[in-house]
């Protein structure tokens, strides 16, 4: 895929509200976003680990978002980010955020309580970036 069509991709999904587990167009959290934007590249991974997502879920089990990403892909250097990386995050205590790289500068992802955008890997994000999971060549 290249950057054109990771572009056409992005405007797709610019603007979509955040929702708690949301799955479809009208409202996704961060792992929705992940799962419906490999799924148009054309790579399948889960959109969740079958059991449901409460407000609370980071306090219940704060190690699942981790152990669902890290079945995913292969681990990459956060040296060598390229487009289509899953990036994931720290916020607060607990890995709990995720997006996609769509250049080697920006990724993809939505926060609570606002929308699917854009956001350069500025010193803040890096900062909470934990890590990396590529799934093309």
């Amino acid at each position: 895929m290249d950057i054109s069509q990771i572009n056409e991709l992005v405007a797709k999904y610019i603007g979509i509200p955040y929702c708690l587990a949301g799955r479809d167009t009208n409202g996704l959290d961060c792992l929705g976003l992940i799962h419906l934007f490999y799924r148009d590249c054309g790579i399948q991974i889960p959109d969740g680990d079958g059991a449901p997502y409460t407000n609370d879920w980071v306090k219940e089990d704060p190690e699942r978002y981790l152990r669902g990403i890290l079945r995913q892909g292969r681990a990459v250097s956060l040296n060598d980010l390229k487009p289509l990386d899953l990036v994931y995050f720290r916020i607060g205590k607990y890995i709990s955020h995720g997006g996609v790289m769509i250049d080697n500068q920006h990724f993809l992802h939505v926060l609570q309580n606002e929308v699917v955008h854009k956001s350069p890997l500025d010193f803040a994000w890096r900062r909470r970036l934990m890590g990396a999971r590529r799934f093309v060549p």
